[in-house]
């Protein structure tokens, strides 16, 4: 056994009482991780855009914040990653529900690689993404485009699809 423990937050990060909310109930319970959308630390960056409700609570054991359910964008990366201490890893996610398991991540655990703002880093095993022009064709690296997932899906990803096992 491991003697992991869950601690599941229900409310909003900001005005219950302060936006130190997520850095008390962290340093309360001796949080090694912390996994949220990034909305929630746009809410607390709109409220405390210096960071200064977390210099209340060290966070000593706080050692990654994973970021799922939508883009984590640039600027509430950047302010992560002032806010955070520095032992602090920030990995940005990008999955849904339905994928089962991320599509793109940071792999920590198998190689951790220096995070971009803005990228959350590479596909991980079972995905095979593209990413295409308006046209439909695959763009050179580096260009932008929209990503596109080529079949086949690994076994987790939409089992179904409705009314059509």
């Amino acid at each position: 056994m491991k003697g992991c423990s869950t601690v599941i937050f229900e409310g909003k990060p900001v005005g219950t009482p302060d936006p130190g909310t997520f850095w008390r109930v962290a340093e309360e319970y001796k949080c090694s991780a912390l996994f949220t959308a990034p909305t929630a630390y746009r809410a607390i960056r709109k409220e405390d855009p210096k960071g200064e409700f977390r210099l209340e609570y060290p966070l000593k054991n706080l050692r990654g914040t994973f970021l799922a359910g939508e883009r984590l964008d640039p600027p509430t990366y950047e302010w992560l990653k002032r806010t955070l201490p520095e032992h602090t890893k920030i990995v940005d996610n990008w999955w849904q529900t339905e994928t089962g398991w991320p599509i793109t991540c940071n792999p920590v655990g198998i190689e951790t690689f220096e995070a971009k703002a803005g990228s959350s880093t590479f596909p991980v095993p079972g995905f095979d993404l593209k990413v295409l022009d308006t046209d439909g064709n695959e763009v050179e690296r580096g260009e932008t485009g929209a990503i596109a997932i080529k079949l086949p899906l690994p076994p987790c990803c939409f089992p179904t699809i409705w009314q059509n096992p």
